[in-house]
């Protein structure tokens, strides 16, 4: 099989990724000013993690193009991170149906019964599942070839398959969630601002990424990996969110928010501030120590 050949130039240890990609501006604030925070990745594998000395985003540079990440995950992301190769393993299954039922149960002190709702990155469809017997119009859209074709046997045309940027879904929806998607992503700013061109007047937003401070915290390089190009603590969230012309309303954790349409531009400096504090301390040094 073609993409287990592939997969080889994932695993080797001590090597570089399969990738060429470009050197980039922070992808949420736009800033230069970058400190290298690892050369190594959790498989000891040569990966450049810096962290923006303005936000405090930690992210991979090069950064891979578009046209990389969207071969990867279109192919090789299930197959190299879940070992699913046809469809998501029983254990996947479970462990997703778990966590859609904690999310649906933060999602009903929100929402009115029947309202519309999108899943962006919606991977395998348990969530959606847990919506629908909770009686929301939910749809959602998926990426990676393995997954979506599953969700779609599942759930019929209420899934699609491709990227967010293919999308063309109107305002339409009084709710769009995405759980552990925006961390792939090289333009999450764009992502939010596509989701919010989505929403019907007074709809939510609510985004669930790995916090990047607790993970570098606990386990140093050990957190780092490819698919995550993209690291966020709460407050570079926000800034992203923000930049959309979102605020937040909800906390579920720290970086767990449900966001609505702000009524006045937001103070940006302070939030990107606050953020750029987060990721010093944790670094626990200057983040404008090497920056370049």
């Amino acid at each position: 099989m073609k993409s287990l050949a592939q997969l080889t130039g994932y695993l080797l240890p001590f090597s570089a990724y399969p990738y060429r990609g470009q050197e980039v501006p922070c992808p949420v604030c736009g800033s230069v000013n970058q400190t290298e925070v690892s050369g190594v990745d959790r498989r000891w594998k040569r990966l450049r993690t810096v962290g923006c000395g303005e936000c405090g985003l930690l992210f991979t540079n090069p950064m891979p193009t578009e046209a990389e990440l969207d071969d990867y995950y279109a192919s090789l992301y299930r197959l190299d991170y879940q070992g699913a190769v046809v469809r998501p393993s029983a254990r996947h299954i479970r462990k997703r149906s778990a966590q859609a039922a904690r999310r649906v149960s933060v999602i009903t002190t929100l929402l009115s019964p029947n309202a519309a709702t999108l899943d962006f990155g919606t991977g395998s469809g348990e969530f959606i599942l847990a919506m629908l017997e909770e009686g929301y119009d939910a749809h959602g859209f998926e990426p990676g070839g393995t997954y979506s074709s599953f969700a779609r046997q599942r759930l019929g045309d209420r899934i699609r398959a491709g990227r967010w940027q293919d999308m063309d879904y109107g305002p339409r929806f009084d709710l769009i969630t995405s759980f552990h998607v925006f961390e792939h992503l090289s333009d999450p700013v764009s992502a939010f601002r596509a989701a919010v061109s989505w929403l019907k007047p007074g709809g939510l937003i609510y985004i669930e990424v790995p916090d990047a401070v607790s993970g570098f915290k606990q386990s140093g390089f050990m957190s780092l990996h490819f698919a995550h190009v993209v690291g966020f603590n709460a407050h570079n969230l926000m800034l992203a969110a923000a930049k959309a012309g979102l605020e937040p309303v909800h906390h579920a954790s720290a970086t767990e928010i449900v966001f609505r349409r702000a009524e006045r531009p937001l103070e940006l400096y302070p939030i990107a501030d606050a953020g750029a504090k987060l990721t010093r301390d944790m670094l626990g040094r200057s983040a404008n120590s090497n920056a370049h």
